[in-house]
Formats: structure tokens, sequence, C-alpha cells
């Protein structure tokens, strides 16, 4: 009986020892032995708009707001073309196609310096229609137009310095999808370098 114990007690400091040692080797190599461990993440695909997420308790008070906004990962522009223009700014002509109001011209300017050149251009931005405002962006220098884009609630912002700025715009109003570009001045013009995708949150 003795014997017996004794030989019960050597098993169990054989199988500590080996458990200790197997341990240890599975450290050194980066071996991971905890089974409750998070697997890795997997790398998000594309971001898509409309955005769909479980809102559990919050639900019923998101169904009147759109009052949270999800953007995806900025991507880089592949083989981007630099964007060249210039051509003449008529004042009168671009007035003929506004919306305006009675006490609206149905434009506006601001000024900053996108061409890095330490000299402002003018920034337009004008109103086609009532709704989505505004629909025209234009860039003038020297009164002539260097870069124009259209779209809905179309937005140059001033973020960089003077070196080029960014294009915000709507792609579908009714789910809050809008789009926005980066432009570096280049070359006489200006080229896109990434862009960025966002949305209103839809609680499910």
């Amino acid at each position: 009986m003795r014997m017996k114990k004794i030989l019960i007690v050597g098993i169990l400091f054989v199988a500590a020892t080996i458990g200790v040692i197997t341990y240890q080797f599975g450290k050194q190599k980066g071996i991971s032995l905890n089974t409750n461990s998070k697997p890795i993440q997997q790398e998000e695909g594309v971001f898509n708009c409309p955005y769909s997420t479980k809102g559990g308790i919050y639900t019923e008070y998101a169904t009147l707001a759109n009052e949270v906004m999800v953007a995806g990962k900025p991507q880089l522009i592949e083989n981007p073309e630099v964007v060249k223009m210039s051509e003449p700014f008529n004042l009168v002509e671009f007035e003929k196609d506004l919306y305006k109001l009675s006490t609206d011209k149905g434009w506006d300017e601001r000024k900053f310096d996108v061409d890095d050149d330490g000299k402002e251009e003018r920034i337009i931005s004008a109103n086609v229609a009532m709704n989505h405002t505004p629909h025209i962006a234009l860039i003038l220098k020297d009164n002539r137009v260097i870069f124009r884009a259209e779209g809905a609630n179309i937005w140059i912002e001033d973020d960089y310095e003077g070196r080029g700025f960014t294009l915000h715009k709507t792609i579908d109003w009714n789910i809050g999808e809008s789009e926005t570009v980066r432009y570096i001045p280049k070359d006489g013009g200006f080229m896109p370098v990434w862009k960025q995708k966002a949305c209103w949150v839809h609680f499910e």
C-alpha cells in the first residue's frame, strides 16, 4: 500500500514537471495555452452605406433622428489624375441660372490659399435650387475658374495651410451618405489623393 502511494505521488510529480516545461516552452515560442483568449479581429471589408447595427435598448429612441454618423477608412486614390483648368469667369452669366431669393443673390464667397503660393483664392459656393445647398463650388484665381465641382451640399474646406483643400458632398441625402476627397496642388492643378465615405447609422 505504501509503495502504491509513493508510485502515485511520483506520477503526479512527473506530470506536473512536464506541464511546467510545456508551459515555459510555449511561452518562449509565443504559443498561448489560454483557451479563453479572444480571436484576432479580421480586417474590415469595404465600407458601404446604409450602415446598420444593433441598437439594443436605444433603438426605440433613435427612430426619429439621424444623430450618429459613421465613417469608413480613408482610401488612397489609385492612379489619380490632376484636375487642371483655367476658364474665364463671368459673374453676370454665372448668376443667370442660380436660385435666388429677394434678399439673397444665390452665392457667397470666402477667401483662402489653396495652391500654396501665399495668395488667397476666391472660393465661390452657389445654389441652383432650394434644397441641399450649395450645389456649385468654384475656385477662382485672377478671375479665372481653376477648379469646379457640382453636387448636393458641396463644400470646399480649408484645413491645410494653403496646401490644397477637402471637397465635401452628399451622395444620398436619404441615408446621409457623403464623401470627402482630399486635393493637393500639383503641376498647376489639383490632384485627389484620398477619399472617405460616411453615412448615418441605422439602429436595428
